[in-house]
Formats: C-alpha cells, sequence, structure tokens
C-alpha cells in the first residue's frame, strides 16, 4: 500500500499522544507541585531517491514519532495555606517519600501531609499514605500528637525537645534532595517520580529551604497548553486527511484494474 498511509497513521498516533499529553497539562494547573509535560518529536527513517534521468537525489521521509514525553522540573513560587502540615521547597529538591508496604522509594514536590497513626506511633505521610523521609533517610515519627496539628485537641502535652550533638540531625526535619543529573527523572503519576540509574544516587540538600504552611504551585501555563493543542488537533486533522486521500487513490487504482 502507498507509504503515506502509514505516514498519515503513524502521524495522527503521534499527535494522539500530544493532545492526552497536554490534556493532562490542562487537568493539572492547579494541582500542587504539579510538573508539566511536553512531546519530543524525532524523524524517522529518510531515503534517497533518483529518477531513471539521473540527477540530484531527493530525500523522502517515514514520518515524525513521539520519541519520548519530558517533564519541566522548572520551580514555581509558592502560596500560605496555614495548615501546619503543608510543605513548599523554595528552589531545587524533592522530598522523598517511602510506600510502607513495599518499601519503594518515590519523590514529589507535593507537600500536602497529615499525620497517620499507626499502633502507637504517628507517622508523617503524603495524601496516598507513603511516608516522608527525614533528613536521614529515616521515617518521621511522633509518639504523641504535636499540638500544632490542624483541627484535633492534643492528646497529651507536646514532647520536649531533644538536645542534637553536634553533626547531628534533627529527626522531625523534613529531607530535601536532589541528583547529579535530573534529566531522566521519570513521572509515575500521582505527582510523584522515580529514578533511574543515570540519575545516580540522592544528593542530601542540607541548607535547602522547606517554608511550612504554603504548598508550590502548578507549573502548568495554561495559554501555552492552548496552543499546543490547537497545534496538536490540526495536525491530527491533517494526518487523517492524508490516510483519506491514500485511501482513495488505493481504491481508484484498484477499480481501474
Amino acid at each position: 500500500m502507498n507509504q503515506s498511509f502509514y505516514i498519515g497513521a503513524l502521524g495522527a498516533g503521534s499527535q494522539q499522544t500530544k493532545l492526552n499529553v497536554v490534556s493532562n497539562n490542562i487537568a493539572n494547573v492547579n494541582t500542587v507541585g504539579f510538573k508539566a509535560q511536553y512531546s519530543a518529536f524525532s524523524d524517522l527513517v529518510y531515503a534517497e531517491t533518483r529518477s531513471s534521468a539521473g540527477g540530484d537525489a531527493v530525500k523522502t521521509g517515514s514520518g515524525t514519532r513521539v520519541d519520548l514525553v519530558k517533564t519541566d522540573m522548572t520551580d514555581m513560587p509558592y502560596r500560605d495555606t496555614g495548615i501546619d502540615n503543608d510543605y513548599a521547597i523554595a528552589g531545587e529538591g524533592y522530598f522523598m517519600l517511602q510506600d510502607p508496604v513495599t518499601g519503594d522509594i518515590t519523590y514529589s514536590r507535593d507537600g500536602r501531609f497529615q499525620l497517620s497513626k499507626l499502633d502507637d506511633k504517628y507517622y508523617l505521610v503524603n495524601t496516598d499514605g507513603k511516608r516522608v523521609l527525614n533528613l536521614d533517610k529515616e521515617e518521621i515519627t511522633y509518639d504523641v500528637k504535636p499540638a500544632t496539628y490542624p483541627g484535633e485537641e492534643d492528646e497529651t502535652e507536646e514532647e520536649e525537645e531533644e538536645e542534637l550533638e553536634e553533626g547531628e540531625h534533627d529527626p522531625r526535619a523534613i529531607g530535601v534532595y536532589t541528583f547529579s543529573r535530573r534529566d531522566g527523572i521519570q513521572s509515575i503519576g500521582n505527582n510523584e517520580y522515580t529514578v533511574t540509574a543515570k540519575n545516580g544516587e540522592p544528593i542530601l540538600l542540607e541548607n535547602a529551604k522547606v517554608i511550612k504552611g504554603a504548598l508550590e504551585e502548578s507549573n502548568t501555563d495554561f495559554a501555552q497548553e492552548m496552543t499546543r493543542m490547537m497545534e496538536a488537533q490540526r495536525a491530527y486533522s491533517y494526518a487523517l486527511k492524508m490516510v483519506q486521500t491514500s485511501d482513495e487513490v488505493e481504491s481508484t487504482i484498484n477499480a481501474l484494474r
């Protein structure tokens, strides 16, 4: 069948992928700590063709495809919420989270935390119940409910703060981590990310600024996403038109035989 049929079908599929990415960005325009994604396209195989009379070669392509979907990790301003267990990172870095069931480590910029009680301890967790880790990659726990916990009465008086020896970290200080290479960090949904070997080991940011009672804004640019959507929709319609035209040409040729 005519190569244009395949080029058109491949183009339509790629533009559909782009539309899905753009739609997800728009849906999360108000999601705390959300990082917008964008599609990166690459050209497929090119071939050189010559006429029987010779002359300069003409390059013919095989279309394009979505090579990968990248995440824009640009830091955004934060807004005050006044809620004690909300946190925002001012600048670079990620919160480190641990799944209490599987032990898997993920990272996020979403600082909507809360306290979850298990047995006789309270754990600082995110909205999915994953536990927030401290500067030593350990779970942040409380023996009693902190007096600043919003909407609840104190169960007991606040625990006295322990004196720290030189070089020790506060076990309840939220850890902020980064990587020597941030490209390749993969979104796994729910505003969380996982890393690969190319990113290296997590690096603790000792002087990271964590803002209590605040949340980071989404970095989705609504106007830009609407422009991308219109571009993708138009390209999608053109690709389908190519498929339709190719099919009509083939039908006409077959009818002449």
